[in-house]
């Protein structure tokens, strides 16, 4: 290997490292962040080892990975029972809790969210409280997903490379 193909590989793996951590912390775009990785590999290499097919790939997996973690606590809210006042509840607490608190803060401000916008349409406590765990319940979904992805990416790039 090159002095460049080593740089090249360091610089990849240190965009996968961060973009693992951004799987934690939301302020980093973590499948973004890998899948810029491998697409930078392939562009640096004409495509030799890291093909336009499985940039593709892993591109399509990136795209459906961020999509659904955007959409998990809000999902999660809805199949526990929530209406569309605590699935509102939860988009607008998660953006304010990352804002605010950032990761700790998206947590709690779509719990916060969705029991807010539950409470203030049915006055019960029982359901707002579900609605809450419910988007809990989704966030983790959603990083479990992102954390499956973002293994299935940096193995088919390393698995590919080699």
């Amino acid at each position: 290997m090159s002095i460049l193909s080593v740089t090249l590989l360091i610089v990849v793996i240190i965009m996968f490292i961060a973009g693992f951590a951004g799987i934690i912390l939301p302020v980093i775009p973590s499948l973004p962040l890998i899948w810029g990785g491998i697409l930078l590999y392939g562009l640096f290499t004409n495509f030799a080892e890291i093909t336009i097919t499985i940039v593709i790939i892993t591109g399509i997996a990136m795209i459906i990975g961020t999509a659904l973690d955007f959409i998990a606590g809000t999902f999660g809210a809805k199949i526990y029972g929530a209406s569309w006042a605590g699935v509102i509840g939860a988009i607008i607490g998660t953006i304010v809790g990352l804002i605010v608190f950032n990761l700790i803060g998206m947590i709690i401000g779509s719990f916060v969210g969705a029991f807010i916008g539950e409470y203030i349409r049915y006055r019960k406590l029982h359901p707002a409280a579900k609605a809450g765990f419910g988007t809990i319940v989704g966030f983790i979904f959603g990083v479990v997903v992102k954390v499956i992805i973002a293994i299935a990416m940096i193995i088919t790039f390393f698995v590919a490379l080699f």
